[in-house]
């Protein structure tokens, strides 16, 4: 589906592939979004990761590749690419190391345990990340379980635990809802979750949203969500939160489940900046407020097809290195022929 282009994008330089320039042996990576942290750096985090040769990751065999990993950059000029960067490794520095582990009977042949996105609260580090069944024979990219969201935390020393749910288990949001955490942001008050829910007739998910406050963070009960919000057609509407989920606010529709929000000065507004559907289009939207409304993506950039079956995602902004005031802002997304993060540089008009 072709899109119109965005007027509020001046230019867009594209700055390649990332990160493989590594001492680990890592050679490939999907997700890729980062947390700021209090110390001056950002905390980046992935999922699948590669290391050694490979040539396409469909089909790949998955069960010796770890299902996500982390690395700490400073904060940085990234006009040039990500320059400075070190990957959180095993005790010998050999090898990146997972970062959230498996709980048996939990094995690496049948679950994935993609980390998304997450936030520091009261310097603790909280990782949302998708807990994932899928059937080893199968290309992972054409069938898979989503089992629900979980969350894991950790200290300075980047050891993850992860957190039961009330029920035992280890799924705050089971498969039928939202993966809640797949993008965070803060304001005074709250910490505000996204979370998407792909419904069977559609290529991409249905945004939705969540908050609580940081000092519940832990607590399930806690959380809100949004039931009601302002759209284009009914712009009106007054946000209403409450403590039962229900899709009845859905912000914003097409994106594969990885997505970025944040408010951009230079603008004036609340960017979304994601993937289109699993298109090569990197599109915009922007609202007033963060409950809405939200506008139609606009492209922002339309990256060159490396093989006839790419498919796009992953894409999402590093709003702690945006520059002039969020004139200038970066974004990061994944080519599924290359499997590697790919950095744009983007100048708003």
């Amino acid at each position: 589906m072709a899109l119109p282009k965005s007027p509020l994008v001046a230019a867009v330089r594209d700055l390649g592939v990332q990160f493989m320039a590594n001492d680990v042996d890592i050679t490939g990576q999907d997700a890729v979004s980062s947390v700021e942290l209090a110390d001056g750096t950002s905390f980046w985090i992935f999922g699948d990761t590669v290391e050694g040769p490979f040539d396409s990751i469909r089909g790949f065999e998955l069960t010796e590749v770890l299902s996500n990993t982390g690395a700490i950059v400073p904060l940085q000029d990234l006009s040039e690419g990500v320059r400075e960067f070190r990957y959180l490794t095993g005790p010998d520095g050999a090898r990146a190391r997972q970062l959230i582990g498996f709980i048996p009977p939990e094995h690496k042949s049948r679950q994935r345990l993609w980390a998304i996105h997450g936030a520091q609260v009261n310097g603790r580090l909280y990782l949302y990340y998708h807990r994932i069944t899928m059937d080893p024979a199968l290309d992972v990219f054409e069938t898979f379980q989503l089992d629900g969201m979980g969350v894991a935390r950790a200290g300075s020393d980047h050891d993850f635990e992860r957190l039961p749910a009330p029920d035992g288990s280890y799924e705050w949001w089971k498969g039928d809802q939202p993966g809640f955490g797949v993008w965070v942001q803060q304001d005074e008050d709250h910490l505000y979750l996204w979370g998407s829910i792909q419904p069977a007739s559609k290529s991409a998910g249905d945004m939705y949203l969540a908050r609580v406050r940081p000092a519940d963070i832990e607590d399930l009960s806690a959380y809100e969500y949004l039931v009601a919000a302002p759209t284009l057609a009914d712009p009106d509407v007054e946000p209403r939160w409450a403590s039962t989920f229900t899709p009845t606010a859905c912000l914003f529709s097409d994106v594969p489940n990885e997505m970025s929000s944040s408010w951009n000065p230079y603008l004036g507004c609340y960017i979304s900046l994601t993937t289109y559907r699993r298109d090569n289009q990197l599109v915009i939207r922007t609202a007033p407020a963060l409950t809405g409304p939200w506008s139609e993506p606009e492209v922002v950039f339309s990256p060159a097809m490396t093989r006839p079956e790419s498919l796009f995602n992953a894409g999402k902004e590093h709003p702690e290195f945006a520059r002039e005031g969020g004139k200038v802002t970066y974004m990061t997304f994944i080519d599924s022929s290359v499997y590697a993060p790919h950095l744009i540089e983007i100048t708003f008009a």
